[in-house]
């Protein structure tokens, strides 16, 4: 895992995802159209992959389902500025 994460938020529409991560870059991508529980469920689902680069997406998708409901429910929420 690269020592210093960037996360930026680019409209992701033409490449058809909502969110993208670069595990050799530390750089995670993110739509900002999302809304924000499927902003904080692409935050996550991204950061396993740059956590566990090898992981199969089965895998990803398992975690981030996992971590997002327990996150909401404790309170966690984007907060637009």
């Amino acid at each position: 895992m690269p020592r210093k994460l960037i996360l930026t938020e680019r409209k992701l529409g033409r490449e058809r995802a909502a969110g993208q991560a670069f595990p050799d870059d530390g750089l995670i991508e993110i739509d900002p159209r999302l809304e924000p529980r499927q902003w904080l469920s692409t935050l996550v689902h991204e950061a396993v992959h740059i956590a566990f680069p090898d992981a199969d997406e089965r895998s990803v998708v398992r975690a981030e389902r996992i971590i997002t409901r327990i996150l909401w429910r404790a309170g966690i929420r984007r907060i637009y500025q």
